[in-house]
């Protein structure tokens, strides 16, 4: 089934009611230091970003099964479809800091930009 460009806008625009809260996404910067060693560093670079952050249920993927095998709890970050995020990114939800682990792509028509996370503790 196909759906015209104002069927998808519309789709786009109910999804965008289910993000509930903000989050930021923040962006790796490296960096060499004095001793020659690689310095990575983060920044805020999308802050207010509509988001959902939920448990991650899936069991299917092997990523998830590893993650759940070594005790690290899994989520899944949703985001406006449009919204930039990267492997090497980091979010920010309510006090806890996430690494974004896998950025999902098989979902149906692009409603939403999905993101596969980790807890960093």
């Amino acid at each position: 089934m196909s759906v015209t460009a104002a069927e998808l806008a519309q789709l786009r625009d109910h999804a965008d009611n289910w993000l509930s809260d903000t989050c930021t996404i923040q962006t790796a910067t490296t960096a060499v230091d004095a001793m020659g060693g690689v310095t990575v560093t983060f920044a805020n670079t999308y802050t207010g970003v509509y988001c959902r952050i939920d448990p991650d249920t899936s069991r299917g993927a092997e990523s998830v099964r590893n993650f759940t095998q070594e005790g690290k709890a899994l989520y899944l970050g949703s985001f406006k479809y449009d919204q930039a995020i990267a492997v090497t990114d980091r979010v920010v939800h309510s006090g806890q800091t996430y690494e974004v682990l896998q950025i999902v792509t098989d979902n149906t028509w692009g409603t939403l930009n999905l993101a596969r996370l980790v807890r960093i503790d």
